[in-house]
């Protein structure tokens, strides 16, 4: 967060004390005065900038860095008194609209949504794929698609894995239709033209106390997923340390879940950096962090948490999402 008036330094601590409680959120870091320098420093190393300020200033200090929707964080800018926040760039892809109405819900500002699709009630296709941790290969044609949805059009959601789950969203059920292919790769079809989709791979990471049941696993990982307004089905893997292969919860979870369970090995715990460690675990395993580690582990190389430790009596869990897509 970025300020250059007392009162919004004021407002960037009390907004950094609210946001750290939402488990989606690992960091939070607030800077104060030489904005365009300062932006210099860390454009690229945050998934989100949000300013306290003019927009002006802040539409001035950023226009230098900006370089593709895909790639710029999500820029959020509010008034010094709390009034407005507004969405300013990459409401979609980067999250910008959702984070705009979460600092609206903590603050009482009022939110400035100006995407399209969203003050029209639809869902635009690269929202979708953001929502449901996709990648869409050609970017290029998002504003055509989003332009159809616009005039009414919907759009065919095909692919030969089981899609199911988009169907109890009713914001999707008005734009778009699945249909089955034979294809894994998701394909957003309008007429002749097609957008490719790819899944990232999803993984919930999970630490136990010994003997927790499976329907006390299985109940907090809808919980868990809740957090991420995530289906339970979107969920590719489970992951934990190697120490629990006799856990017969965690197996039993899988197993009626029918979502993979791997194992990591204790070596492979402590190559990952985790923002969250038990002084507990590593004194038993000589290992910090089990749920997030073995998320970031299975998930891959270049892997990132979207939702870090969350407990619940006797059971952590923590999701990461691949960088790389699944196939």
């Amino acid at each position: 967060m970025l300020s250059v008036t007392k009162k919004g330094l004021r407002i960037s601590k009390r907004l950094k004390m609210k946001l750290s409680q939402d488990p989606r959120i690992l960091k939070v870091d607030i800077f104060h005065k030489n904005v365009k320098k300062t932006l210099s420093r860390i454009f690229n190393d945050y998934d989100a900038i949000i300013g306290i300020m003019a927009t002006g200033i802040m539409v001035r200090s950023i226009c230098e860095f900006l370089s593709d929707k895909r790639q710029d964080p999500a820029i959020i800018v509010m008034d010094d008194a709390g009034k407005h926040v507004i969405s300013l760039i990459s409401g979609h892809l980067g999250g910008a609209n959702d984070l705009t109405l979460k600092i609206a819900s903590l603050t009482g500002a009022r939110p400035v949504i100006t995407t399209s699709t969203d003050v029209h009630g639809y869902i635009g296709i690269d929202a979708l794929a953001k929502k449901y941790y996709w990648k869409i290969e050609n970017t290029d044609k998002i504003v055509k698609f989003n332009r159809a949805l616009l005039n009414g059009e919907k759009i065919m959601i095909e692919s030969s894995e089981s899609l199911e789950y988009l169907s109890d969203d009713p914001i999707f059920k008005k734009s778009y239709m699945i249909i089955k292919g034979e294809d894994k790769i998701i394909k957003a079809i309008l007429d002749n033209d097609e957008i490719q989709i790819k899944p990232c791979r999803l993984v919930a990471g999970i630490g136990t106390k010994k003997g927790v049941n499976e329907e006390k696993i299985i109940e907090s990982l809808k919980r868990t997923l809740s957090f991420l307004d995530l289906p339970l089905e979107r969920l590719d893997v489970i992951a934990t340390g190697e120490m629990k292969k006799g856990e017969k919860g965690i197996i039993n979870a899988s197993r009626i879940l029918k979502i993979p369970l791997e194992f990591v090995k204790l070596d492979d715990l402590k190559l990952e950096d985790t923002p969250s460690r038990s002084s507990f675990v590593e004194g038993k395993f000589g290992v910090g962090s089990v749920c997030e580690a073995a998320a970031l582990h299975v998930a891959g190389k270049g892997a990132r948490l979207i939702l870090k430790k969350t407990t619940y009596d006797g059971i952590a869990i923590a999701v990461a999402v691949s960088r790389e897509k699944v196939f």
